[in-house]
């Protein structure tokens, strides 16, 4: 249980090392040695779980990274800690690089193990047990509160430990002998890595954009890909985690997974002699291992036949198969990436659906109203865009919809000092519907006429988009605007 009093956590690699400050995604990292930015309550917390973090016995490490977030309760975990998961799982990774003869790791996934750290008043007795322990060492004493509470931090270690440590208490590691490397650095190794492979790149990039589906399944292949790289693993654990990671990242489906995963593989690195054969090889083991409980070959057999009878044994089908899904990681990547660049999936949809997701961002009252109209903002530049190819279906009450509701959310907004365009955007919130929608294109009309008029101040922030909306929209209804004038 934890007492909050602070309004920001801390997140912290406590074996890996950083020189400079680096960014990866929305979190910026820095040393723990580097305190100078903070405020004084900020780096008392820094300074305190710097001092927390052991190797082994007596062995404090001189330094970690860490950063520094808004408060995360660690009994309701947001999209927040989604996100740390995400930021892990690419530092892990680019950690894993193989070595291209052997297929060994530069580092395991435990070098990349995270610990976040609340600070607030928790129970002494979590921080410090006293049933069936001796003192080895003189220790502090701590003084409980009437609730029987410190000041201390509620932790949560690798997103599945939690604990409870105050000033003064030990962390160790996720096994029992872990070394600091000599060389790694947080923001070289990073920048290194980015500039050498283009996986390791896109995924950095990744982690600064939205969350989609494809994103998801990248980061979920990736997180399985750690896991088989965790030391506590044996080689028949490590196979089946890798497996899961082909089958995230390939979507395979229940049924023919062996054939499908050949076939996928071949589609991304082409038809390379004898990579269906390892593969082969690689998800039979993988079947017998989940079926029998082992597997008696996990060398990878050097033949050009299907029978793993004939052919000498060669390096382990794990190093292969991590050398292979990065491959196949980062052709999925790079596809991805030119496929976003020429706008792909925007040409496969109508701009009558995308006014009415506009429709749909602007009636979720669960956001504010500057961000609702942040959101919409690509939607409606990628309507100005198409607005010229032509459609069927495209419906006059789901572009005036979409129109009243940015009206209304920018009235709700409440940025809007011109009082002549605040009377604009009532009266086209306000309009009555009717049959032939005049009184509402009657408004739409008066508030375009007003945004284009350069005397009027219509430089709005989150307003610039509902700006856009109106002129796009106008532009499409304003031929049948004067043909019902001119009928009437």
């Amino acid at each position: 249980m934890l007492t909050r009093h602070k309004t920001y956590s801390f997140v912290v690699f406590p074996f890996l090392k950083t020189r400079n400050t680096v960014s990866i995604g929305q979190l910026t990292f820095r040393s723990t040695d580097v305190t100078d930015r903070l405020s004084a309550e900020q780096a008392v917390c820094v300074d305190e779980i710097a001092s927390m973090l052991f190797l082994q016995d007596n062995l404090r490490i001189r330094s970690a990274s860490y950063a520094i977030v808004p408060f995360v309760d660690l009994s309701h975990p947001t999209a927040d800690v989604e996100h740390f998961m995400n930021v892990q799982a690419v530092v892990a990774y680019c950690y894993a690089s193989p070595r291209h003869e052997f297929g060994d790791l530069f580092l395991s996934s435990e070098h990349a193990s995270i610990a976040i750290f609340t600070p607030g008043r928790v129970s002494v007795y979590l921080v410090r047990p006293d049933f069936h322990v001796d003192e080895v060492e003189p220790v502090s004493a701590l003084r409980a509160d009437a609730r029987g509470e410190v000041e201390g931090y509620a932790g949560l270690y690798n997103f599945r430990h939690d604990f409870w440590v105050s000033k003064g208490s030990r962390l160790y590691g996720p096994k029992p002998h872990l070394t600091i490397n000599h060389s790694q650095d947080l923001s070289s190794d990073l920048a290194r890595a980015a500039a050498a492979r283009v996986d390791y790149r896109l995924l950095s990039e990744l982690l600064r954009k939205p969350d989609t589906q494809t994103s998801s399944r990248v980061f979920a292949s990736v997180r399985w890909f750690n896991a088989a790289n965790n030391e506590v693993n044996d080689h028949a654990a490590a196979i089946v985690n890798l497996s899961i990671a082909f089958e995230a990242l390939f979507s395979l489906p229940i049924d023919e997974k062996t054939n499908r995963l050949t076939d996928a593989i071949s589609l991304l690195l082409g038809r390379i002699p004898r990579l269906d054969i390892w593969a082969r090889q690689f998800y039979d083991a993988r079947s017998r291992i989940v079926h029998e409980g082992r597997a008696q070959q996990l060398r990878f057999v050097a033949t050009d036949s299907r029978k793993v009878s004939e052919g000498p044994l060669y390096q382990s089908l794990l190093s292969y198969g991590r050398q292979v899904f990065q491959l196949c990681l980062g052709t999925l990547l790079v596809g991805a990436e030119l496929a976003e660049n020429a706008g792909l999936e925007e040409k496969l949809f109508t701009n009558q659906e995308r006014f009415h997701k506009i429709c749909k961002v602007l009636a979720d009252k669960t956001i504010g109203p500057c961000e609702r109209l942040e959101r919409i903002a690509p939607i409606v530049a990628a309507t100005q865009q198409y607005r010229f190819v032509p459609e069927s279906g495209l419906q006059l009450e789901t572009m005036i919809g979409a129109t009243q509701l940015a009206a209304k959310t920018l009235l709700e907004h409440d940025e809007v000092t011109s009082e002549e365009v605040k009377e604009h955007l009532e009266q086209l919130a306000t309009a009555k519907r009717t049959n032939d929608h005049l009184q509402e294109l009657d408004a739409l009309r008066a508030l375009d006429s007003i945004f284009t008029n350069k005397s009027v101040p219509t430089e709005l922030g989150c307003g610039k988009a509902v700006r856009a909306l109106v002129k796009v929209v106008w532009d499409y209804v304003f031929m049948h605007y004067f043909w019902i004038k001119e009928r009437l």
